[in-house]
């Protein structure tokens, strides 16, 4: 997306924390074996507004699978984006 609408960055660094109940995957316990939260961090260095920032984020979340997927099945799904 960034190339799509000419967004400048120099760099750009992910970090993800989830809760999993792992009781599911072990068999102790009938609840979902998928994550029940994730939080995605994306720090990103760029010159670019605020404005084009929040852009860019808007769409990212409107037009990539990966995060169409987890949004769908995780219901505690937060993204931040963060000027480095």
């Amino acid at each position: 997306m960034a190339k799509k609408i000419r967004f400048q960055y120099d760099g750009l660094e992910t970090s993800a924390e989830g809760i999993l109940d792992t009781r599911g995957r072990k068999g102790l316990a009938s609840v979902p074996v998928h994550y029940k939260a994730v939080h995605l961090k994306i720090n990103i260095s760029t010159g670019e507004s605020e404005e084009r920032l929040q852009r860019l984020s808007d769409l990212v979340a409107r037009y990539c699978p990966v995060d169409s997927l987890i949004k769908a099945a995780v219901s505690d799904y937060q993204v931040t984006w963060e000027l480095m």
